[in-house]
């Protein structure tokens, strides 16, 4: 490191990523690591290696595992909303007078219900 210094590169106050020893900066301005032999690209203050860190491939089976489940979570959410609706609107639609209103409500009520009944999950599955 010290002949680094001697040759004109400059010690930044961070530590490498990988090995978490000191990193560099060369008159090119090029930030690296002289203990990984690697450049480090600084982001917002973070630095980062070059080469990301391979992620684990997760298998075919366990991907379509887990968009079923978001799946099932996002329609019972949807189930949810809409029964919260239904029975706002059946509240109003027993105090209701005027036939437009009521017109109204059932049309909104029928379009809740048709939604409900396109939903391919249901709690209990």
């Amino acid at each position: 490191m010290a002949d680094l210094l001697r040759s004109g590169n400059t010690m930044l106050n961070m530590a490498c990523p990988v090995c978490n020893n000191p990193i560099f900066r060369n008159k090119g301005g090029n930030i690296f690591c002289p203990t990984c032999n690697r450049n480090i690209k600084i982001v917002n203050d973070i630095s980062y290696k070059e080469k990301p860190l391979e992620k684990k491939e997760i298998n075919q089976e366990e991907q379509e595992k887990s968009a079923h489940i978001r799946k099932k979570e996002l329609f019972f959410s949807i189930q949810e909303v809409l029964f919260e609706k239904i029975e706002i609107i059946t509240k109003k639609l027993r105090d209701e007078t005027q036939l437009q209103t009521i017109e109204k409500y059932t049309r909104i009520l029928f379009n809740c219900l048709e939604i409900l009944n396109k939903i391919p999950f249901r709690k209990e599955d």
